[in-house]
């Protein structure tokens, strides 16, 4: 990570928890990270709501890095709730799963609402590569504007975003909410 980056790490078992927030000290982050354990219960959807919100604390781009086999087993939120949420946030939604027999679909629905994606690995031992290849992902992404016309100012609008040159890879939000 460059040293202007924050991290923060948010865990899921039976209650989500914020280990470490946001913070430019990795070692605090690694440290919280190192003394993580795991349980049976997964409150995903939940620790996917939580991991926005703080992504929306800080200034500039958000990048959330969710690691999970895919399956919720004790939150409260449901995942429409959390993928409403987040198409109204600016955070980036990045899945990282090991692959197995089914498709992780929340994680599937959450990255491509935020126009990231679900990168799915082998084994355990391939999560740090991973990793780092999602933040590369993020930091090469360009961040593209414009400004409507003739379009209704509330709600819901639609968005395809496509490029005439060949050989290019697209991940863009599907839309974006407008007004209240």
């Amino acid at each position: 990570m460059r040293p202007d980056d924050q991290a923060a790490l948010v865990t899921f078992g039976h209650v989500v928890a914020i280990r470490s927030g946001l913070t430019r000290d990795l070692a605090r982050v690694r440290s919280a990270l190192d003394a993580a354990t795991g349980s049976g219960y997964t409150a995903l959807v939940d620790a996917s709501y939580a991991a926005l919100l703080l992504g929306e604390s800080d200034v500039g781009r958000a990048l959330v890095i969710v690691f999970s086999d895919g399956i919720d087993t004790s939150s409260w939120l449901t995942a429409a709730d959390v993928l409403r949420t987040a198409r109204r946030t600016d955070g980036v939604v990045y899945g990282v799963s090991v692959r197995g027999p089914a498709r992780p679909e929340f994680l599937d629905d959450l990255s491509d609402a935020t126009g990231g994606d679900l990168l799915q690995v082998e084994s355990m031992k391939d999560v740090g590569a991973t990793f780092v290849a999602a933040l590369e992902e993020f930091r090469h992404r360009y961040l593209v504007s414009y400004s409507p016309r003739g379009v209704a100012r509330d709600g819901w609008h639609r968005l395809d975003v496509r490029v005439r040159k060949g050989g290019v890879s697209i991940k863009a939000r599907p839309g974006y909410f407008a007004g209240s």
